[in-house]
Formats: C-alpha cells, structure tokens, sequence
C-alpha cells in the first residue's frame, strides 16, 4: 500500500528550471510568442520578463514565454519597450501591474518557488 503521508523530494533549481522551460514551450505551441515561427527551424528560449533571479517570479507562467533566439536578442534591453508593450497586451494592463507588484514585493526562497511550481505541474 503506498504511503500518501510520504513527502515528494524537492526538486534542484537545474531541474525545476528544466521541467518549466518545457512546461512553457508546450503552453506556447513550441512557437515564438513575438514572431509565430515554429521549431525546429528556430530555437526558442523560456524568456524571463522580470529576470530569472526573482524566486517570486521565476516560476511564473504570467513572467515567461517562448521566444526565439532572435526575437529575445531583440527584446532583451527593450524590457521597457517592445517586451513591456508585448507583456501588457497579453496579460491586459491589471494582470501587468499584479506581475510587477509580485516581482518588486513577494519575497520567496527559491525552496518555496520550487514548491509552488511542483503544485502548478502536477
């Protein structure tokens, strides 16, 4: 009989950050959000609007998308224009500002971000 009171291990950043970069590229359609283009003929990257550092937003499906090699080359010093402009069509402008206020006021160990994204994969 199998042991529900048993405790999951939790996973390494390595592993969390991998599980969740293909989560997104699933979730995407394995396309560029920005451009539309399709793998294999590109590669895309898990892009992090508000960095990867953030435990409280790295995890966060609202914070990442996939993106192309090219696209985030483009995108990645233009946080507050192209991607900003990008990010506030997609989530609208409140789901924008809950996304920014979770960046600059959650704070989170990445133990317990890792956690939450185990509860979010499952």
């Amino acid at each position: 009989m199998k042991n529900d009171n048993k405790k999951e291990k939790i996973w390494s950043s390595k592993k969390a950050d991998d599980k969740f970069r293909f989560w997104i590229y699933e979730r995407d359609g394995n396309r560029c959000v920005l451009c539309g283009r399709k793998t294999p003929q590109i590669t895309i990257t898990n892009s992090h609007y508000w960095g990867r550092f953030a435990s409280s937003t790295r995890y966060d499906p609202d914070n990442c998308d996939a993106i192309c090699m090219g696209c985030h080359f483009k995108v990645e010093n233009a946080k507050q224009g192209e991607y900003r402009t990008f990010k506030i069509k997609q989530l609208g402008e409140e789901g924008y500002k809950t996304l920014e206020k979770r960046y600059y006021q959650e704070k989170i160990t990445r133990r317990e971000a890792i956690i939450k994204l185990m509860k979010l994969l499952k």
